[in-house]
């Protein structure tokens, strides 16, 4: 992708391209859950929550950054729901831990992140601090909040069809899942299209760092997913 030379037009069609290549290459990928066994499945959705929580932090100092403006306020706000709005048991990582707990995780289990995803992660919050803000805006203004709904809706459909989940789904707490996958997320989405757009708009020579954060973004979201999958495949083999 040429960022300097693209229009405002332009990128929008680059990122509505990129989007549905990302939901197809999840969709090939996340059939697998629907097939996993419990303890295999218990580690894709473990290794997930590490994103959530970075996401937070990313998405705390991408505010901090802004200037005031529409974009600052949607994701200020955002950022709040994310946080549970004052109540920290509705914060989503904490509401994301219910649903692990359900489902068989425990406490102890939940500080083991891969080690290449960690090193992905620290490496987004890293580039976060030390590029442009539009950069930032990009990487997680839209990367979270346009990729990341893409990929939970795919994983939730295949996940959701699962033996083990679909024979304890009574006791299964599916908070989260409602959460990210349903109205709100994909309203949350188009807010924060909208709201990149208008800042595009208002100063037009952001979309080079802008352009270049989202695809750090798309490469960044896609291997970290290949990571968590490669290390579940060889349980899936071993339980076929």
């Amino acid at each position: 992708m040429q960022a300097q030379a693209m229009t405002r037009e332009q990128f929008w069609q680059f990122a509505d391209k990129a989007k549905e290549a990302t939901e197809a290459l999840a969709a090939q990928r996340m059939q697998v859950l629907e097939h996993l066994s419990p303890d295999a499945l218990r580690q894709v959705c473990i290794q997930y929550r590490f994103f959530t929580i970075d996401y937070i932090s990313d998405l705390a100092l991408l505010v901090a950054r802004l200037p005031f403006g529409g974009l600052r306020s949607l994701l200020g706000q955002i950022l709040a729901e994310e946080l549970g709005e004052g109540d920290p048991a509705r914060a989503h990582p904490t509401v994301y831990d219910r649903f692990l707990a359900t489902i068989g995780v425990s406490p102890e289990e939940l500080e083991q992140p891969l080690t290449a995803n960690e090193r992905i992660l620290k490496g987004l919050t890293r580039d976060m601090a030390n590029h442009p803000i539009a950069f930032g805006v990009g990487l997680r203004g839209m990367g979270g909040e346009c990729l990341c709904q893409t990929y939970l809706s795919v994983m939730f459909e295949h996940m959701r069809r699962n033996p083990y989940l679909v024979a304890n789904a009574d006791r299964i707490d599916w908070e989260f899942w409602t959460i990210h996958t349903g109205e709100e997320d994909i309203i949350h989405g188009e807010l924060t299209r909208a709201a990149i757009d208008e800042y595009l708009r208002h100063d037009p020579g952001v979309l080079p760092e802008l352009a270049r954060g989202y695809e750090r973004s798309i490469s960044a979201w896609n291997l970290f997913w290949q990571n968590i999958l490669d290390a579940c495949t060889p349980q899936l083999e071993a339980a076929s």
